[in-house]
């Protein structure tokens, strides 16, 4: 007789939240610190605030449903419970593409911070152009292939190796500040006043949260969720390990922004924020003040915390792809676990070659990161729509089960839903144009395997559920293209704000009322 293999509920609440804690601290505090305050100068810590602030309320949106209905589909699956097959196909898509490309940047990131280590590799990065050089993209694979070995031999050995180096990783950023700390802060480069804190204004620190690694590295709060059939009780190892590892780290990149910035040589900033462009940025600061062998721990962790991020996230991107093949959304192949590691081992290997095309696509970290971020985005505006549509759907069911509920969840739904859109503009043209152009292929996936699983009765019904998706995103990218746009603005920034006020509160009200009615579309 044959049988089932199924994911194995294995993980511990330490190691949930160590998943989270790995996939928030990757190439974020060794590139992201630097960027921003390139670009926000010393409001870049800011940044951060309103990074945690949209991570949590997310994440409590999350914990809600994810209690109740545990997933390795995440966030894409939740979207499909309310609003059936199309909706939660085009989230999940989405969502998968920003999980998948995360690798991607995390092996730029070493390659980058590597080029440091002697004149033979300064070859791999061209510092001036911030891209990886031809022969740094191969290297960048070949981390990519690490990554992936790491999962190809279940989830035991993943958290492992993934609980060993999140120690690792965190305790070398913790001796990076102290050690900076000692050797000299300047408290004078925070500024004397309002604009010298904030130099390049306040559009600016919304800029730095969507174009330069914040949103990018609170994503991995959504990891756990994408392990939450493999944990015995979600509803109370969930919590912990979201909300914890948001916090945690969130205190850690506050005082390495603090410390980046403090760090500085006044004459380095005489003529502004925006020269700061160090190749290895830690590093650099160590070697200057003398310390020499953290300098080299800094470097050694430069793969360390990318590596164990990057390996991260394939685990998650190979639980998604796994996910959407188990409802007929993908092909089947990618379904099936290895019968003696549990592990979805195909849909590793595909992660692993189209991950890697996005070294080819995007060269550069910073480039690679501002798509991400706008997909990462993207990928939250169902959670605060489902949320309330799954309360009023499951009004009687819901009363018999003692989960976590978010107090005055249409007031905080409505509030996110402005603000997603809020980071959506600030992520600006044509970041945006790439996130539409992006689902194309997602749509004809799905238009594919739903006429050949059901033929076309059911079609109508599911893209109207859906609709609301297609609304705000026409929306969204009608606004950026008018009032972000490097070429031209037709229009200015407070009319953009009205519109994106409106869209916000017409696409929740358009979601919220327009769920699926037939629970065997879900």
């Amino acid at each position: 007789m044959s049988s089932v293999t199924t994911l194995k509920k294995n993980m511990s609440t330490f190691s949930l939240m160590m998943t989270g804690v790995t996939s928030i601290v990757g190439s974020g505090w060794l590139l992201a610190t630097q960027k921003i305050t390139a670009v926000a100068g010393p409001a870049g810590i800011l940044a951060w605030v309103v990074g945690m602030f949209v991570a949590i309320l997310i994440a409590f949106f999350c914990i809600e449903i994810g209690t109740v209905n545990p997933s390795a589909g995440g966030v894409g699956y939740y979207s499909g419970i309310t609003h059936g097959r199309f909706s939660g196909f085009i989230t999940q898509w989405v969502n998968w593409l920003s999980i998948l490309a995360v690798p991607a940047v995390e092996a730029q990131a070493i390659v980058q911070y590597l080029s440091k280590v002697s004149l033979w590799c300064h070859g791999w990065y061209y510092v001036d152009e911030n891209i990886l050089s031809p022969t740094g993209i191969i290297v960048a694979i070949g981390f990519m292939i690490l990554f992936m070995g790491v999962n190809y031999f279940g989830s035991k050995l993943f958290t492992r190796f993934n609980n060993t180096l999140t120690i690792i990783k965190i305790v070398v950023p913790v001796l990076t500040i102290l050690f900076l700390l000692s050797s000299g802060f300047h408290l004078d480069n925070f500024g004397h006043s309002a604009h010298e804190f904030v130099p390049y204004g306040w559009s600016a620190v919304g800029s730095a949260v969507i174009s330069c690694g914040v949103v990018m590295s609170f994503n991995g709060f959504q990891l756990p969720l994408n392990f939450s059939e493999e944990i015995k009780d979600p509803k109370r190892q969930l919590p912990i390990a979201i909300i914890g590892s948001i916090l945690f780290t969130f205190v850690l990149y506050v005082a390495l922004q603090a410390v980046f910035i403090g760090s500085i040589s006044p004459d380095k900033i005489v003529n502004g924020w925006h020269g700061i462009n160090y190749r290895s940025p830690y590093v650099d600061l160590l070697l200057a003040a003398n310390f020499q062998v953290m300098a080299w721990a800094v470097m050694s962790t430069s793969v360390v915390a990318p590596a164990a991020c990057g390996a991260a996230f394939v685990a998650s991107a190979s639980r998604m792809t796994y996910a959407l093949s188990r409802v007929n959304l993908l092909p089947k192949f990618l379904g099936k676990l290895n019968s003696k590691y549990a592990v979805p081992r195909a849909s590793i290997l595909v992660n692993f070659a189209l991950g890697s095309i996005f070294l080819f696509m995007f060269k550069g970290w910073t480039q690679l990161v501002a798509v991400i971020s706008v997909l990462h985005i993207f990928s939250y505006l169902s959670m605060p729509v489902v949320v309330v549509a799954y309360r009023a759907q499951q009004v009687a069911n819901l009363s018999k089960i003692d989960n976590f509920r978010l107090p005055f969840a249409p007031f905080f739904a409505v509030l996110v839903m402005f603000v997603l859109s809020l980071l959506l503009f600030f992520g600006a043209w044509p970041s945006i144009g790439y996130m539409s152009i992006l689902l194309i292929p997602g749509l004809m996936f799905f238009f594919y395997y739903e006429h050949k699983n059901n033929g076309t009765k059911d079609m109508w019904q599911l893209i109207k559920s859906g609709s609301w998706l297609l609304y705000f995103t026409f929306g969204i990218t009608l606004i950026c293209y008018l009032g972000n746009n490097k070429d031209h603005n037709l229009i200015d920034l407070s009319t953009s704000l009205i519109l994106l006020l409106l869209l916000s509160l017409t696409s929740f009200a358009y979601g919220v009322l327009s769920p699926i009615k037939n629970p065997d579309l879900n």
